[in-house]
């Protein structure tokens, strides 16, 4: 016999807070100048009256890495501040992945105490206008987003997801936001054959992007592609200790590469520098170039003239709007939950894990850790994981 139908949940109950409420906290905004993002200040911030159909989230969970950073960093070119605008136009708020408790709700289908993953700016609270509600969460439907990238307005309900459980949350904020994007570059680089190259060279390979990728490509070996990871000298025993590269170079060392193999190079550096090494040293046999990150954030530059194809640059949200015509909604989910049950093994297995994960609480805590990340003394095995409370 078919089970009866289910309701339809008002609010699910695994995305109720099942602990203490969150304390009540002074509105405060962590803002960054535009211009000039080492420079921050932590500033009270007003607490609005909510119109009908509005919510306010207290940010309780996130994770703060070098991907907030780049963020920062492209900020005017991609658009980062448009998200979450601070009145003070020099000023903006970076935006973060976490987890968000409604603390008020004016909106029937959102009820106070849901928890709900998704894109927060670095403050208290974040007040939205949830549109599209349904079992699995809501799209923010406040004005100055709405031609802004769809894949950061979703805000998902925690354990509305076959994936999801409470214990694995700081891995989620560290890795989930990532991940998706290594998810679609691996995809595409896959579907595009890697232009025919059997050596891909991956630089900054100790991000966790780059780990993502390069995770989701490995179990792939029926390509049979040499992965390389470039990275900084004091990086190469953490990046070994992944597993997942078959070899691990040194930027100094990049002339020690077989230049006669066709190869694709994945930058996740945006180092204008290693960029022009790699196009030298492969010349004619460098099929693809491909640019997804900026780790590197003080050797941006324009293209130089260099050997070798084009640089082109890789924007997920595009991509991901590609897998949902093509896979729908529901098929791209399913896939995606598959490939994070595979990344998320070998990060909790006590033998192969690498990543260690540090909590922080409070507003000095989060400023520290922000300062730290944006001056790049951040180990690339060590993930923060926030809360303002």
């Amino acid at each position: 016999m078919s089970p009866p139908p289910q309701p339809r949940l008002r609010a699910p109950e695994a995305a109720i807070l099942s602990r203490v409420p969150l304390p009540d906290i002074s509105p405060l905004d962590l803002l960054v100048r535009r211009e000039r993002i080492d420079e921050y200040r932590i500033a009270e911030a007003g607490r609005p009256e909510l119109a009908p159909g509005d919510v306010e989230l207290a940010v309780d969970l996130f994770g703060l890495t070098a991907n907030n950073i780049t963020y920062a960093v492209v900020g005017e070119r991609l658009g980062y501040w448009k998200f979450f605008p601070h009145p003070e136009a020099e000023w903006g708020r970076v935006p973060v992945w976490g987890f968000g408790v409604v603390a008020r709700s004016a909106a029937g289908d959102v009820a106070e105490g849901e928890r709900f993953y998704g894109y927060f700016p670095l403050s208290t609270h974040l007040v939205v206008r949830p549109a599209r509600v349904d079992a699995g969460g809501f799209v923010d439907a406040t004005p100055h987003r709405a031609e802004l990238p769809a894949i950061y307005n979703r805000y998902r309900r925690a354990g509305s997801e076959p994936a999801y459980t409470a214990d694995t949350e700081p891995e989620q904020v560290i890795l989930r936001p990532l991940f998706g994007t290594s998810f679609l570059l691996a995809d595409f680089l896959i579907e595009q054959g890697f232009h025919g190259a059997d050596t891909v060279v991956v630089s900054s390979a100790s991000s966790k992007t780059a780990w993502g990728t390069a995770l989701l490509i490995a179990q792939r070996r029926l390509h049979q592609r040499q992965l390389v990871g470039l990275t900084s000298p004091h990086s190469v025993d953490t990046v070994a200790r992944m597993g997942l590269y078959d070899r691990v170079v040194s930027y100094g060392d990049i002339a020690s590469l077989p230049a006669s193999r066709p190869a694709i190079y994945v930058d996740f550096s945006g180092s204008s520098a290693i960029r022009a090494a790699v196009h030298h040293h492969f010349r004619d046999t460098l099929r693809a170039s491909v640019s997804v990150g900026f780790t590197h954030r003080d050797e941006l530059g324009g293209e130089s003239d260099i050997p070798g194809p084009r640089p082109q640059l890789f924007f997920a949200p595009d991509r991901l709007e590609q897998r949902r015509r093509d896979w729908t909604p529901a098929g791209l989910m399913e896939r995606l939950a598959e490939a994070w049950s595979a990344v998320l093994e070998p990060v909790r297995d006590p033998e192969r894990g690498w990543l260690r994960i540090q909590r922080g609480r409070g507003p000095e805590a989060i400023a520290r850790t922000y300062e730290a990340l944006a001056a790049g003394r951040v180990r690339p095995d060590v993930a923060h994981v926030l809360s303002f409370t």
